[in-house]
């Protein structure tokens, strides 16, 4: 591969990975609504428990609540990680690279082939950043990513231990 192609490629994949950013945090949207409502309903249980919870009724609830809080406070930890904490890198503004631009200018000015020289610092300017830019925001996404997916599978842990915790808190006050 050569540097041209080497260049196209850097670029491309520093646009990809802040698409890729735009496209993870989009979808916090659906494990922050289902925490919020697991939540919810763990508040709606404990909050109006019956009072003829006993026995096994009584040892299968609290074990299921208390794991279902366990699992939602997990995908609330991993849910901030993805949200949080990452600083990806962006390009410079127009107006800094135009500065580099004419420092460039000057620096070459009495060699004669300045235009030259000027354009080859700044495609290496632009490389230097898509290069190190794009290798940091991967490893901010890769992060995101897997921060998301640990979120997402907790809270559908919270989900199913919730309402496995449901069954005797319901059980108990239609049965008993």
């Amino acid at each position: 591969m050569n540097e041209e192609q080497l260049f196209q490629l850097y670029e491309k994949l520093y646009f990809h990975e802040l698409d890729r950013r735009e496209k993870i945090s989009a979808r916090l949207n659906m494990p922050l609504a289902v925490l919020v409502a697991v939540t919810g309903f763990l508040s709606y249980m404990l909050q109006n428990q019956p009072e003829r919870l006993e026995g096994w009724f009584e040892l299968a609830f609290w074990v299921m609540y208390i794991s279902a809080a366990i699992a939602a406070g997990s995908s609330a930890w991993f849910f901030r990680k993805a949200w949080f904490g990452h600083t990806d890198k962006l390009l410079p503004t127009a107006n800094e690279t135009e500065g580099y631009r004419r420092q460039c200018i000057d620096l070459y000015a009495e060699y004669d082939e300045c235009d030259t020289l000027v354009a080859q610092a700044m495609k290496q300017y632009l490389y230097d950043y898509y290069m190190r830019f794009s290798t940091e925001n991967t490893i901010n996404n890769d992060s995101r990513a897997y921060s998301l997916y640990r979120a997402t599978a907790s809270v559908t842990g919270a989900v199913l231990l919730a309402f496995a915790a449901f069954v005797p808190f319901f059980l108990c006050d239609h049965l008993v």
